[in-house]
């Protein structure tokens, strides 16, 4: 800040105002305040090639520690001289011989009403071309402080909820908000391809993802539409179906996700966060029918034999626990589980029979 103040002509004019207005909120001054009262943009009356785009800055009252009339709240006016627009000077609009006139009254020491007029419309219409210069700049309202307008938009794109404040009845969500946003444009492709999942999995969980398609699984045929003699009026060779499930290739896809380390390993366990947020992360592809099984590839490092110890981290049967004599080495070293979502919880209740 102490040198744009001292020499602002090594900022361009977008970033000196930026500066500014950031340095200017933190003391309390929002932006529309500050643009309407506080900064001001005079003409320059400099008919030589610009330099650069900032001619120079003055402070009212005048001072020698402009920093420090800004941290006591005695600096009033800002007065900022762009050297690349304006009404006067070599870039201004107006013909060059009023900014001859009006240089020379000011040499004499005369009436300077007129370039004061001239600034009153120049503050306006240059404070317009900062606004219109920095109002698709998506850093911008992040360089001042004055939030961020481009995350609620991105996540619509994306098809989840804004970001907002969690309250009590919300459910805990293991996946940060700005992440949808993150990959809005990969989330939105349709259809979803598989390297899609790859590179959005891959990117966020930052470990080795490879989805294989067409798995298959069995599918439960719902009760009324199960083929019942006296009930459905199956046709033979038409509508007619024995058993209660089907098997299906189009529904189910496979996550080889790996090889993954110990402490990887059991995140993407049953309670862990990494497979809390996997399963959130899936419900972004909007594609509520296809199931996922997860195999997680283990790396040798992982694969240790059990131990009854308690200075050993905990095992889970079934899960993390190896019968190998030698470290690193067993005859199945990965790991299977069907990520849960809401459809595969549904299929579960009606293959038990729980829902028709």
């Amino acid at each position: 800040m102490a040198l744009l103040l001292a020499e602002p002509y090594r900022f361009s004019f977008t970033q000196l105002v930026s500066i500014l207005l950031r340095a200017l909120q933190r003391h309390g001054i929002g932006r529309e305040r500050a643009l309407r009262t506080v900064l001001s943009f005079r003409n320059s009356l400099s008919l030589s090639f610009p330099a650069s785009e900032v001619e120079a800055l003055d402070v009212e009252p005048a001072t020698q520690d402009p920093l420090g009339a800004l941290r006591s709240g005695t600096l009033r006016r800002v007065r900022i001289t762009p050297a690349f627009i304006g009404l006067l000077g070599a870039s201004g609009t107006l013909p060059v011989h009023d900014t001859e006139r009006i240089a020379a009254r000011k040499s004499l020491g005369d009436d300077a009403s007129q370039r004061e007029l001239l600034d009153v419309m120049s503050t306006r219409l240059i404070g317009l071309f900062y606004e219109a210069s920095v109002k698709y700049r998506v850093e911008h309202d992040l360089a001042i402080g004055d939030g961020d307008r481009l995350l609620p938009m991105m996540t619509a794109l994306a098809g989840t909820c804004p970001p907002r404040a969690a309250s009590a009845g919300q459910p805990v969500r293991h996946v940060r908000p700005d992440t949808a946003a993150c990959f809005a444009g990969l989330l939105r492709t349709r259809p979803v391809a598989a390297g899609t999942v790859e590179q959005v999995l891959s990117s966020y969980f930052d470990v080795p993802v490879r989805l294989e398609q067409f798995v298959g699984c069995w599918d439960p045929v719902p009760e009324n539409r199960r083929s019942t003699l006296g009930v459905t009026r199956p046709v033979l060779g038409i509508s007619t179906a024995l058993g209660t499930r089907l098997w299906r290739h189009d529904i189910c896809a496979r996550l080889h996700v790996g090889p993954l380390d110990e402490a990887q390993a059991r995140s993407f366990l049953p309670g862990g966060t990494a497979l809390a947020a996997l399963r959130e992360m899936t419900r972004m592809f909007a594609v509520p029918t296809l199931h996922y099984e997860l195999r997680l590839l283990l790396a040798p490092p992982a694969i240790k034999p059990l131990t009854l110890s308690t200075k050993t981290p905990s095992r889970q049967l079934g899960w993390n626990t190896f019968l190998t004599a030698t470290p690193g080495v067993t005859d199945r070293p990965d790991v299977r589980l069907m990520l849960q979502t809401p459809m595969t919880r549904k299929r579960d209740r009606q293959e038990h029979g729980d829902v028709a």
